[in-house]
């Protein structure tokens, strides 16, 4: 029987905590093992003006071998859920896609420090430049307290395998 840990691997971008005490530096991710790769910052409450930031990069192996910003946030591949307080996350019955009329490497949604959520960014294999093959998420430290996590959720993997025997994105 299938399970959907064969079709996905989920990583973790750094230690979930406040972004308050500094920038986090993600891993890289192998993006040859999967065709598609969802960059999910989940945060929580904060001040205004605290907003989660994400920039995204590409490298030539996970040592960061010619590591270059890779401009992949735009209109179409950023969603987020986004509420004032948790009743409101709640309430929302579906995703928001969020305008950025021209391709950047950075994302930053402008009422997040506010509010409580989910900001997600597709990446898909084919983003790459010629030669590069990992990705990084790096978070900003916003400024102000701002607990969060950002995950990485590689997607449709080159060959399905069981989730014991699933190639660790992160080497």
């Amino acid at each position: 029987m299938e399970t959907g840990l064969e079709r996905i691997n989920i990583a973790l971008i750094g230690t979930p905590k406040d972004w308050n005490d500094g920038a986090t530096t993600g891993d890289y991710v192998n993006m040859t093992k999967y065709r598609r790769c969802l960059v999910v910052l989940a945060f929580g409450d904060g001040t205004a003006g605290s907003d989660a930031a994400c920039t995204i990069y590409e490298a030539k192996d996970n040592a960061g071998t010619d590591a270059q910003v890779l401009a992949v946030c735009k209109t179409g591949r950023i969603h987020s859920k986004i509420g004032a307080d948790a009743a409101a996350y709640l309430a929302l019955t579906g995703w928001t896609e969020e305008a950025q009329a021209v391709a950047s490497e950075t994302w930053t949604p402008l009422t997040s420090g506010e509010s409580i959520g989910l900001e997600v960014v597709e990446i898909r294999d084919h983003d790459l430049s010629a030669g590069f093959t990992h990705i990084r998420a790096d978070l900003a430290d916003p400024g102000q307290a701002k607990i969060g996590a950002g995950i990485y959720i590689l997607m449709d993997p080159a060959y399905a395998a069981a989730p014991t025997s699933m190639p660790d994105p992160t080497a």
